[in-house]
């Protein structure tokens, strides 16, 4: 989140209640936005599919939606947290003009290779060959701005990024609907696209803007991915272990085929993805925190090191960290706790105003559970991600990858009354083995600090 952290303090220092708001909201938009704003889409899509698509091209529409958001993020993620640990390091030795070369060289390998394996993977799916060239080029639209947003993050005009996402879904909207009554389904796949694209070039003017053109090749960005590799790995891995429960669930013997080979699970996606809603407002209050408090104290804990203080200064500063982390995380526990239980009392209320089937309320309420421990799951690798403990959270990646999997397949060969347990208990596992390194770090900082300096 390079430079962030920077935009959010400015806005803060201002002390009124709007700019404290309009932070929230701005911290939102960069951890959830491409995310909500493909949710909102399709739910007013939705309301009005009637008018404008068989029960059947909407449903197609819908899968096409959740499959590119699905595998362009686990296949971005591959370049994700590796892009973002250049782009850091060459903002913070003042290298700014390096930004749109790594941009491009991203671009273009997502772009080389995305494309043909999206092409291959639709080759076989029951639609027409003009959908499937609209389905690809949506995965490459879609793949470049989850880029986009890694390298906008370095700009502060946080007010361009919100319009982007509000005018590029606006179009979205308006484009499928009016493009259905001429083109048909094909129009309303055309439509959203060019809402997306709108999106895509308008954060790309913004980079353009900020940065000198650059050149089209970094090759100090490409020995990342070699010094780096935890971090590529990570990024598919853990992508991969958000998305598996539900492709297991695609693939299980109570799966209902739209069309070849468009897949879904009514029983289960619903409650699922309402239940992530409920983890927004935790995430942008974890983004305020860890890229204020945390960080101001995290930056003047290795300033003391560097300055070569006595211990005890550096003790009395870790102490200062330690408790602004406890205090940020028991504030999430309070927050996120209080709208899970919340969610939990009313989800009859909630599994009615979503239109899902009342039978579905025991699996929001265990989705539930398992989304407030994924939050805290995710909230504890960013702190690890800060000590730099880039094994420990490969194997925590690892580790809900496979259980998150094999649970989730476990349940689909039992009954229904089972469905989403293999995800939460898949969240309770990586979350303790999380924790549990977290702690273990933290107990240790200072010889963890002082261990990996090098000698001489």
């Amino acid at each position: 989140m390079a430079g962030i952290g920077f935009e959010l303090r400015r806005i803060l220092g201002k002390g009124s209640y709007l700019n404290e708001l309009s932070a929230y909201l701005y911290a939102a938009l960069i951890s959830s936005g491409p995310w909500l704003m493909s949710i909102f889409t399709l739910s007013v899509l939705g309301l009005f599919r009637e008018q404008t698509l068989s029960n059947v091209e909407h449903e197609v529409f819908r899968s096409t939606i959740i499959y590119t958001y699905a595998f362009s993020l686990v296949f971005v993620g591959f370049f994700q947290l590796v892009a973002t640990r250049y782009l850091a390091d060459e903002l913070f030795l003042g290298r700014a003009e390096s930004t749109m070369r790594a941009f491009w060289s991203c671009c273009a390998a997502v772009l080389c290779i995305g494309v043909p394996l999206a092409a291959l993977a639709y080759l076989r799916f029951d639609i027409s060959g003009y959908y499937k060239l609209l389905a690809v080029m949506l995965f490459a639209v879609v793949s470049l701005i989850w880029l986009a947003m890694i390298f906008i993050s370095a700009i502060k005009d946080y007010i361009q990024i919100v319009l982007a996402f509000a005018v590029g879904t606006a179009i979205s909207i308006g484009g499928a609907l009016w493009l259905s009554h001429i083109l048909g389904p094909e129009g309303h796949m055309l439509g959203y696209l060019i809402g997306q694209s709108v999106i895509f070039f308008w954060l790309l003017s913004r980079l353009l803007a900020e940065f000198h053109l650059g050149a089209v090749f970094d090759k100090a960005m490409w020995g990342y991915f070699i010094k780096y590799w935890e971090l590529a790995a990570i990024g598919i891995m853990y992508n991969l272990a958000i998305w598996i429960d539900k492709i297991i669930f695609w693939l299980a013997p109570d799966a209902r085929t739209i069309v070849p080979f468009f897949k879904t699970h009514d029983f289960y996606e619903g409650p699922v993805f309402f239940a992530y809603l409920t983890i927004v407002p935790t995430l942008a209050i974890f983004l305020m925190k860890v890229e204020t408090t945390f960080y101001d104290h995290y930056r003047l804990y290795y300033a003391k090191v560097m300055e070569n203080l006595p211990l005890h200064a550096i003790l009395d500063e870790k102490s200062r960290l330690v408790d602004s982390l406890h205090n940020s995380l028991r504030e999430i526990l309070i927050i996120q706790g209080a709208i899970t239980v919340l969610c939990i009392a009313f989800a009859p209320q909630i599994i009615a105003m979503a239109q899902l089937s009342p039978i579905q309320i025991p699996i929001y309420r265990i989705a539930l559970t398992g989304a407030f421990l994924q939050v805290l799951l995710s909230v504890v690798i960013i702190i690890l991600f800060y000590f730099d403990r880039r094994r420990d959270v490969l194997f925590i990646s690892a580790l809900f990858l496979v259980t998150n999997g094999f649970f989730s397949w476990i349940t689909t060969q039992m009954d229904a009354g089972f469905y989403g347990y293999g995800y939460c208990y898949s969240c309770f596992t990586a979350l303790f083995a999380a924790y549990w390194r977290l702690d273990w770090n933290i107990s240790n900082l200072e010889y963890i600090t002082f261990a990996r300096q090098p000698i001489g």
